[in-house]
């Protein structure tokens, strides 16, 4: 069986990504280092792909976007990622090809295998994500947007959701409420890992565990029947609830509708403060306070990194934006208890 990239780091005692980078030239590597690389190729009679041995003589002024469509994904913000990628890769006269399968492995295989891209960035990643040892072996450069839980060496810009939860219940804890829910994504968001939601939702519920709140939370499904069953279940689990964070951008017009429903006013009856887009939060009726999701910096972010791999230099290899809340006519104190 013909040696492959995997086998040479192995023999090099390097990672996947060093070979990727001794064939390409895309970082600096110690002259040690690479002498171990290309005598562990020799070794092994590997032969790189064609696409990867073009890398240093041609461009092709195009970029890979891998955004699988879900069907519980948050379309409107994914669009902000997409939007802001197209406006700053134009500006340096690339083009923006877009991958849309749920899977991504396959699509990356092939626009890499032919050639056909300088980079790649990924969205949707996963805490375990299949897509990270592929990355860290195709002899192109990549940026994450997103954190699995072993990035290795590929660099990754993200958000803190974790401390953007935590912002959220401090500000409602800070109002005085003392029972306050986490109304978050859909149950196959939690089921495929996604990082941004486990991490807002751990961030939420630790910070109501060390405020001595009783940790509540139930995934929604973006419809008036899911975010219905979602709100029953919050409170089944906590009738006293007053306050709720919501981390589900597609849903959060339906909770202000379903709450309407139940006769419970915001913020007189229950106060509100979502992870969502701030344009999204400031149109609503009442304004929500959020805590803003900067998709459009992030989107951003990840092209200037991915720019600079493919420029040859070595950016950081995490970026994280901190969180701020806005505050809007959503929060209040609690109702007096009847």
């Amino acid at each position: 069986m013909a040696a492959r990239l995997v086998d040479v780091a192995r023999l090099a005692g390097v990672s996947p990504s060093t070979v990727s980078y001794v064939l390409s030239g895309n970082r600096p590597i110690s002259e040690e280092t690479r002498r171990r690389v290309e005598q562990s190729i020799a070794e092994l009679g590997f032969r790189p792909h064609a696409g990867a041995r073009s890398i240093r003589r041609q461009a092709t002024n195009v970029i890979a976007m891998v955004l699988p469509m879900l069907s519980d994904g948050q379309s409107r913000v994914q669009m902000q990622f997409v939007f802001a990628v197209v406006h700053a890769a134009r500006a340096k006269g690339m083009n923006l090809l877009l991958l849309t399968a749920e899977d991504g492995v396959a699509e990356i295989n092939n626009v890499v295998g032919s050639a056909m891209v300088d980079g790649v960035i990924v969205m949707e990643v996963q805490l375990h994500d299949p897509r990270v040892p592929l990355l860290a072996s195709i002899g192109r450069p990549a940026v994450l947007i997103g954190t699995p839980e072993d990035p290795g060496d590929l660099v990754h810009v993200d958000f803190d959701f974790a401390a953007a939860g935590a912002m959220c219940v401090q500000h409602l804890h800070d109002l005085g409420h003392r029972h306050i829910g986490f109304l978050g994504q859909s149950a196959d968001t939690y089921a495929r890992e996604a990082g941004y939601a486990l991490r807002a939702r751990s961030g939420a519920l630790d910070e109501m565990a060390a405020r001595g709140v009783p940790p509540v939370w139930s995934p929604a499904e973006a419809s008036p029947a899911g975010v219905a069953e979602a709100i029953e279940d919050l409170f089944g689990q906590d009738p006293e609830l007053s306050a709720l964070v919501v981390y589900n951008e597609q849903a959060l017009p339906l909770v202000l509708d379903r709450l309407a429903q139940l006769d419970r006013r915001v913020p007189g009856d229950m106060s509100l403060v979502a992870i969502c887009p701030d344009d999204q939060a400031e149109r609503l009726l009442p304004a929500v306070s959020d805590v803003a999701l900067p998709a459009a910096e992030l989107g951003r972010l990840a092209f200037e990194r991915l720019a600079g791999l493919i420029a040859g230099e070595t950016p950081p290899s995490t970026t994280l934006l901190e969180p701020q809340l806005n505050r809007r006519g959503s929060g209040g104190p609690p109702p007096p208890r009847r």
